[in-house]
């Protein structure tokens, strides 16, 4: 069976909903792609105000209004984005704040994006204490969760160990360890074989839900950046037990943490235990393989969550979904003759630039068999790049 195709949620760019009376018709979101946040909030009706690094064509098509700023070596320039949002969503106008990445090694520009405007997410202490290497350790072994080694200081057998930033967002901070000492908000942690992994969950402060699990996918195309995140695919192979074990962390953090609305939580398989690489306390990329499970979105049922409602069903369907980021082979200019496949998002505007290795769009599937879908991940990716070349001829 031949899995059907589809870039998720862009049919909702040109609905004409009301605002659900629960929700804030006010929304700025802030991302470095806000695209599945803005695309997740036009199925509740919601025409935000986005932020973020890209501005594409479909974050357009969901929001009110959408700018990009300059982006820092991780994340954003905060004074480009504080300028942004104080002229876009002025603080003091009844506006709310859900932010997705972009902000992780940055915790005192969320502070100010949240003066007067209601943040619906974790606050910034939360973010500060879990992107801390030594607080957050400190953290998991309180609670009993296992993770792998971690050491601030050189291992004798550094071929074994990865060298990590504190700052790191997306995998943009790892890299094999050397011989050279960190600097102080870098720390080394032991290598593990096989995949990364990661489980997406609501919680409301106290209680916590998984909502799914996923596989990550590295690109590492750039020598620099071996790990850096390129996609996802929805429904790990895992046995009951090692679910058990990652809900039993999920749960145990949101009760010590109190963490609320939508948070993802890596990990990596030893064996059959199930060791926590970190936690991103806010709506991670692998929303984009749930969204289509909720009537209303999952934008929606973040802010609900923290206010402290939980659904009473999060039964994912059982559909296999994938998405991958494609990056540029060769220097790129969009003109307006440059036609995007359906199954591409995050599509760039006419005019835009974009230098070999850089992010150009992510190409979606989605069908009932994991490899096929994955397959067609690949097959779909190779023919982006004969259409782009061929345009560039």
């Amino acid at each position: 069976m031949t899995p059907a195709l589809r870039a998720p949620g862009r049919e909702t760019a040109d609905r004409s909903l009301e605002v659900l009376d629960d929700l804030p018709h006010r929304l700025l979101l802030v991302g470095s792609s806000a695209r599945m946040l803005a695309q997740s909030g036009a199925r509740a009706g919601i025409r935000p105000v986005s932020i973020d690094l890209f501005a594409d064509r479909e974050t357009r098509a969901c929001s009110a209004y959408c700018e990009a700023v300059n982006a820092a070596d991780i994340g954003f320039e905060r004074e480009s984005l504080l300028r942004a949002a104080a002229r876009l969503a002025p603080a003091g106008y009844g506006y709310a704040l859900v932010y997705g990445s972009g902000l992780d090694a940055d915790s005192a520009a969320l502070e100010e994006l949240a003066r007067g405007r209601t943040l619906y997410g974790n606050p910034p202490e939360i973010l500060r204490l879990l992107k801390t290497p030594d607080a957050f350790f400190e953290t998991l072994r309180r609670l009993g969760i296992p993770y792998p080694e971690s050491s601030r200081k050189l291992p004798p057998d550094p071929e074994n160990w990865l060298l990590k930033s504190a700052r790191s967002e997306g995998g943009k901070g790892v890299r094999p360890c050397s011989r050279v000492e960190p600097d102080s908000s870098a720390y080394y942690q032991r290598r593990l074989p096989g995949k990364a992994l990661s489980a997406l969950f609501l919680a409301n402060g106290e209680d916590a839900r998984i909502i799914g699990f996923n596989t990550l996918r590295t690109a590492g195309h750039l020598v620099g950046q071996p790990f850096l995140f390129a996609g996802a695919v929805n429904r790990a192979d895992l046995t009951p037990e090692q679910r058990r074990q990652v809900q039993t962390y999920v749960a145990r953090l949101a009760r010590a943490v109190s963490l609320r609305g939508l948070n993802s939580l890596d990990f990596m398989l030893d064996g059959e235990t199930c060791r926590v690489l970190e936690v991103n306390p806010r709506p991670s990329a692998t929303m984009a393989l749930y969204d289509d499970d909720f009537p209303h979105g999952l934008l929606a049922a973040h802010i609900r969550a923290c206010r402290g409602e939980m659904p009473d069903e999060m039964a994912a369907s059982g559909t296999v979904r994938a998405f991958k980021v494609f990056f540029a082979p060769f220097d790129l200019e969009v003109s307006e003759e440059t036609r995007w496949p359906e199954w591409c998002t995050d599509t760039p505007v006419t005019g835009t630039r974009i230098g070999v290795g850089q992010p150009v769009c992510t190409v979606c599937a989605e069908g009932t068999d994991q490899r096929q879908v994955e397959c067609l991940i690949e097959r779909l990716e190779s023919e982006l790049f004969e259409r782009l070349y061929a345009a560039r001829s």
